[in-house]
């Protein structure tokens, strides 16, 4: 049998940086949260890699889930740097000898100036274009078991083509449309071209999904508005890796259906992205319909990105995740927090969550927990600490959380518990 896959997850420019692409100009059009801030090298991990690296197996981790950086890989289009794919094969073969399976994203938020200057996700091409780099990166890391082709893909289109809060800064629902579809055009075609490179290539997207909840609960209208919201959200995506069709209807935006007969069967598994519940509250007929709050209903205070701690909706997006009737990587779970004693609580709620549904028989294959290091986090620059390794971002030392020594004691539990379910081969409900 496959072992269960218990890691940690980063992508590459939130850890190492990039020398120039849309992330960098977005920053330096002072469009963050805090305008003079630029991401510049990060954590510093491209020259500590080895030693980065080096630390998944003290905290009991067999995977590890990166991404790589298309602006280094392709910086001209057409034209890919072969010292950055060596670095790449590098990485996967230290992986391997450290007993690390390599688990690797192709697109994670961002891109070469060329991809956006050229037309970004609207362009017809950009389908050509994704999967070209992933035959490229492909064939630089042959013994890549797994990978991830998009990385929260609705994020994505809503934050980069509807809501203009991310490169390439759009507001339109006929863009963002037109970007979804080529994004999943370009899953499937990516996942061809892995799966000749690769027998036995397990392919998939990372899908961040959120609990809904009605903010008025005697509210008709909230909470209508709520499953409008799992509907956008959540389940369109599950059903589109599942029979090929995405319906996607945005309440006073507009609605887009079409069909992609290859995305049938390009995935061998889907990853669940899961931080938080949101509650939506209907406001009226002008102008947006709603509004989506994070509501600390428990009393466990929100976290240091101002997101509900909430583990029972970790629970009820699995069994959403599970009508795709594929097998589940959770893909990130994770928290930013300066209390340790808090990621410690969060880690150990949700993995109660994620043991029960292995106890019941889920097809769960894998944990991996947001993030190994502290690291850039988008619009909200360094300030949020999501990592089992604190980084000094004047020294770039790391010095070990209490958290990294829970996650590895959760792993060893974990991972008995999948191997019973295995050799049980009981069905989830």
């Amino acid at each position: 049998m496959n072992r269960f896959l218990w890691g940690v997850a980063t992508s590459a420019y939130q850890i190492e940086g990039a020398a120039e692409n849309d992330w960098t100009d977005w920053e330096a059009r002072g469009r963050l949260k805090a305008p003079g801030v630029r991401c510049g090298p990060a954590t510093g991990h491209r020259e500590r890699w080895r030693a980065d690296l080096a630390l998944l197996p003290t905290i009991g981790a067999n995977a590890y889930r990166y991404s790589i950086e298309w602006s280094r890989i392709e910086p001209k289009r057409g034209e890919f740097d072969e010292a950055a794919l060596e670095l790449e094969s590098q990485r996967a073969e230290y992986l391997a000898r450290l007993g690390i399976e390599p688990v690797v994203t192709l697109h994670h938020y961002t891109h070469p100036r060329w991809f956006l200057e050229d037309g970004g996700w609207e362009h017809p091409q950009s389908v050509r274009w994704f999967s070209r780099l992933a035959e490229r990166v492909g064939a630089a890391l042959p013994n890549v078991r797994f990978w991830v082709t998009l990385n929260e893909p609705i994020v994505f289109v809503l934050g980069g083509y509807l809501g203009g809060m991310i490169p390439p800064g759009r507001k339109s629902f006929a863009a963002a449309a037109k970007a979804l579809e080529h994004l999943l055009r370009g899953h499937a075609e990516a996942a061809a071209v892995l799966a000749r490179s690769r027998a036995g290539a397990r392919v998939g997207i990372a899908h961040n999904m959120l609990d809904f909840a009605a903010d008025r609960a005697d509210s008709s209208l909230d909470r209508r508005l709520a499953e409008a919201g799992e509907a956008l959200y959540n389940r369109a995506l599950v059903e589109a890796v599942a029979t090929g069709r995405m319906t996607w209807s945005f309440p006073g935006e507009g609605r887009a259906d079409f069909r992609i007969a290859d995305l049938v069967g390009a995935s061998s598994y889907l990853g669940v992205n899961y931080y938080s519940r949101v509650h939506l509250r209907f406001r009226g007929l002008l102008g947006p319909v709603g509004e989506f709050f994070y509501r600390d209903r428990h009393g466990r205070g929100l976290t240091d990105m101002g997101w509900e701690i909430h583990p029972a909706g970790f629970d009820r997006v699995l069994k959403s995740a599970f009508q795709s009737k594929l097998p589940i990587l959770v893909t990130e779970n994770g928290i930013a927090t300066s209390d340790d004693r808090v990621r410690c609580a969060f880690l150990h709620e949700h993995c109660l969550i994620l043991n029960h549904q292995l106890a019941r028989g889920a097809p769960i294959e894998g944990y991996f927990y947001w993030s190994l290091l502290d690291n850039f986090e988008w619009l909200e620059g360094f300030r949020p600490r999501f990592g089992l390794f604190e980084v000094d971002y004047a020294t770039f030392a790391r010095r070990r959380r209490p958290s990294a020594d829970l996650f590895a004691s959760l792993g060893k539990t974990l991972a008995s518990n999948a191997q019973g379910r295995a050799s049980q081969g009981s069905d989830a409900r």
